[in-house]
């Protein structure tokens, strides 16, 4: 890019500015940075440099500007021209040739000064260049104190233009031989390059009539290749004629809205249309171009993965068209653009290398490639702001792209007379092999004639047989059918496997509750009850060809079931694959089964409830009877003996403690029958609470051990227990498990009692080394009122583990004993929601 480009982007150094600079990238930054210092320091140094002011003579018909300018770049685009002419006048600098920005969303203020001599005419006028330029605003010193402000542009009304023509055109009336200074504002959404010319009006009619010729041929040329393409395509219906014209039609409608003939003939009116359509036919023609040579060159057979690359590169640019009403154009216009630069050298490379390989069509596109190469890359070089190149190379461009149509165009008429003669010659093989083919048919005709006599008579002979056969099977069919009408139980004929009835006698319509004439043609399946049974017997039946004895329900139309017994057998019924199925109606004798059956189960019920009535009673009655019976003649002895030895201290105690052990077992039976009673009824609730359970079983352990006799009390719990659960409930429980092993273990042995605990529970283990319980009675324990035959010499209710497991159970934890005969007992209960805690202490008691 020329030194402008790089060294006014900054001059603002505006924070918005900033912003859009970061999109030309970092190595762009550093240039501009480095360029604005020397520009800064020059001005420092020695002001701002002037451009000479353009001279105009009398023989002047036709002066450009470029060298003439001197330019601002304004980021914001806020300033206005008493800003330009006042505190940003010092920010110009001399431009060498025309301006190329490249794709710019700033402003760019443009500043000139002419001067015509004294005998030079003072009307003249000022075109620029492009004509797609958004809007180009005129500044022109009146003479007094201000400035006459015409505006042009492509996204301007064509009506509100000083003169209508296709560029942008102003008006310049120079009223004196004083310099007059003339500035332009130029802001456009496509590239930012201006090129402008002071035109005498003779000088612009002879100008504007010689160009507008050239560009009438070029347009001409260009739409007859588009029609001529239409025409081909529709004869021959060549796809590569499609490709051609998505390629063409946007190229035309490019040049028309870059020589600014859309804004003045096809949208006058309309001039966001004319601006949007420069930008939608480039995307549209590059991208139709690089899928066109793709086809062009068979790169889907030769080069696959190019293939792909070139049909997403050409729908990527075609795609990109939307980014012009998006709003996003300037953004990706230069990638587009850029694309032609590679897109040309890539494919004349391919092109050398196909027409290496033999394809003749290929070089008619390699030679029509090279024509628009070098006018195009200048081009494109303007269009990014790298040079500045002259206006002219456009109508060299649109020329060139004609001449590269016509030599496309050519070489697909030529490639489809290739094809037609392809054609033509392969029709004429066909002939040819037809005619030898018909040859060879009449050949084989006359032998199969020959052939088809013979079998003629054959086949009458056949006939002859297959319809005696058929009278045959017709008799057994009718025998099978008069048999069927006399079985006195159901009969049910169905095609097999679509189970289709086909014949069912008297019985079976009673059963099924159905007329012969409405159920033939049915579904079988109407008449189960469940399909799944069907289905089961369709699978048997294809596997083994009959099924016997099956009991299932039928439904009886409209809606009753019944119960049948079915067999049924695979046969053939009227040259077809059949069920023949035979049911016997087993309803009443399903009745009467499940009448016995439920029976049998009351009376089963009531009987073990009675008997168990029965044994709870006479259990309850006869410990009753022991336990009220034994503690009274305790309590009525000893009283006797307190009168006798009154006066003897020591005996009066052992008398006074024999009266508290049997109050003690009056008081112990009362808890057992009141927590039975609690736990039988109905409205127990549990009155949960969170306890130590270790501590609550050295509580119980200090109250027993008065009573222990010679034994031992031994508990063991190396850390606290705690578990969620009923207080009063849990104490009965441990109480009744240490009577228990109390009671039944010798005179000297010891009772121990381990308590452990972890995360999810507490496990409390009661040992003894008593007589152990037999393997034929553990199952029974936990019975209420059993009592082991080992105990009938010591005293129970047969309550105390009945009660244990009783509360086990409502706390959801688990109770297991495990005991051999002559090696004591062992309980283990597991309380779920234990949480262990470090060992604060060691509870070890005797």
């Amino acid at each position: 890019m020329q030194p402008l480009r790089s060294g006014l982007l900054r001059c603002t150094g505006s924070r918005r500015c900033d912003r859009e600079g970061k999109a030309l990238g970092l190595w762009g930054r550093m240039r501009f940075a480095a360029v604005l210092a020397i520009i800064l320091w020059a001005g420092l140094a020695s002001g701002p440099a002037a451009v000479a002011a353009t001279p105009l003579s009398p023989e002047t018909t036709e002066q450009s500007l470029a060298g003439h300018w001197s330019v601002l770049r304004d980021p914001s685009g806020q300033l206005e021209i008493k800003d330009v002419i006042g505190a940003a006048a010092g920010g110009f600098s001399p431009l060498e040739g025309d301006l190329a920005a490249g794709y710019d969303r700033a402003s760019w203020w443009m500043r000139a000064e002419i001067r015509r001599s004294a005998d030079t005419p003072a009307d003249w006028l000022l075109e620029v260049e492009p004509a797609y330029l958004d809007f180009v605003t005129l500044y022109i010193e009146d003479g007094k104190g201000g400035f006459h402000v015409a505006m042009a542009g492509d996204r301007v009304p064509f009506t509100a233009r000083e003169v209508a023509y296709r560029t942008l055109v102003f008006r310049l009336h120079l009223a004196d031989d004083l310099p007059h200074r003339v500035y332009l504002k130029v802001k456009s959404t496509s590239t930012i390059t201006v090129s402008a010319r002071l035109l005498s009006p003779a000088g612009f009619a002879l100008g504007a009539a010689r160009r507008d010729l050239a560009q009438g041929f070029a347009h001409g040329v260009l739409i007859i290749i588009i029609l001529f393409a239409v025409v081909q395509y529709s004869a021959g219906r060549d796809r590569l004629y499609l490709s051609f014209l998505a390629c063409a039609v946007p190229l035309e409608c490019m040049h028309l809205a870059r020589g600014g003939f859309a804004s003045q003939y096809l949208f006058p009116q309309l001039p966001l249309v004319a601006d949007h359509l420069l930008g939608v036919s480039l995307c549209l023609s590059i991208g139709g171009a690089v899928i066109f040579a793709a086809r062009v060159l068979d790169l889907e057979v030769y080069f696959p993965r190019l293939e792909r690359i070139y049909m997403m590169i050409g729908r990527s640019c075609q795609w990109a068209a939307l980014s012009v009403p998006a709003g996003i154009y300037w953004l990706v216009a230069p990638m587009v653009v850029s694309t032609v630069i590679a897109f040309f050298a890539v494919t004349s490379i391919l092109a050398v290398r196909r027409v290496m390989d033999g394809d003749v069509f290929t070089r008619w596109y390699l030679f029509a490639v090279q024509i628009p190469v070098m006018a195009n890359v200048a081009i494109v070089s303007r269009t990014l702001g790298f040079a500045p190149m002259p206006m002219e190379l456009d109508l060299f461009a649109h020329l060139g792209a004609g001449v590269h149509l016509l030599l496309i165009g050519s070489g697909l008429v030529w490639r489809g007379a290739a094809i037609e003669a392809s054609r033509q010659r392969a029709r004429q093989a066909q002939l040819e092999s037809a005619q030898q083919i018909e040859r060879a048919l009449e050949e084989r005709v006359r032998q199969r004639t020959q052939e088809l006599a013979q079998s003629n008579a054959a086949l009458a002979t056949e006939i002859a047989e297959r319809r005696a056969a058929e009278d045959r099977v017709r008799e057994r069919e009718g025998q099978l059918r008069a048999i069927l009408d006399a079985a006195p139980f159901p009969m049910v004929v169905a095609s097999f496997p679509e189970g289709r009835v086909m014949f069912l006698n008297e019985p079976a319509c009673e059963l099924l509750n159905v007329s012969q004439d409405r159920a033939i043609g049915q579904q079988a399946s109407d008449f189960y009850s469940d399909a799944d049974e069907r289905r089961t017997l369709i699978d048997q039946l294809g596997l083994s060809g009959a099924v016997l004895g099956v009991e299932m329900r039928v439904r009886r139309m409209p809606g009753v079931e019944r119960w049948v017994l079915l067999s049924a057998v695979r046969f053939v019924y009227n040259g077809q694959d059949s069920t023949l199925v035979c049911l016997n109606d087993i309803t009443t004798r399903k009745d009467l089964e499940n009448m016995l059956r439920l029976s049998g189960r009351r009376a089963e019920a009531a009987l073990e409830a009675e008997r168990q009535a029965m044994r709870e009673q006479r259990n309850f009655l006869a410990m009753v009877s022991h336990e009220f019976r034994v503690p009274l003649a305790i309590i009525e002895a000893a009283s006797q003996l307190l009168g006798i030895y009154l006066r003897a201290n020591d005996d009066a105690r052992d008398e006074v403690s024999k009266i508290r052990r049997a109050v003690r077992r009056m008081s112990e039976l009362i808890d057992v029958c009141l927590a039975d009673d609690r736990l039988d009824s109905s409205a127990m609730r549990l009155q949960l609470d969170r306890v130590d359970v270790a501590r609550m079983l050295s509580d119980i352990c200090d109250d027993k051990r008065p009573f222990a006799g010679y034994r031992d009390l031994i508990i063991q719990a190396p850390q606290r227990a705690m578990a969620m659960v009923d207080p009063t409930l849990l104490r009965i429980a441990f109480s009744n498990l240490i009577d228990n092993a109390l009671k039944f273990s010798p005179a000297d042995s010891p009772v121990t009692i381990l308590v452990t605990a972890d995360s999810d529970a507490v496990r409390v283990r009661v040992c003894d080394q008593g007589p152990g319980i037999a393997l034929d009675e553990q199952p029974r324990i936990f019975e209420k009122f059993y009592r082991s035959t080992k105990s009938d010499r010591v005293r129970g209710a047969g309550l105390g583990l009945y009660i244990v497991k009783r509360i086990m159970d409502l706390h959801g934890a688990a109770i297991s004993v495990d005991s051999q005969g002559g090696a004591g007992t062992i309980f283990d209960v597991w309380l779920p929601d234990g949480v262990g805690e470090q060992p604060n202490e060691l509870i070890l008691t005797r």
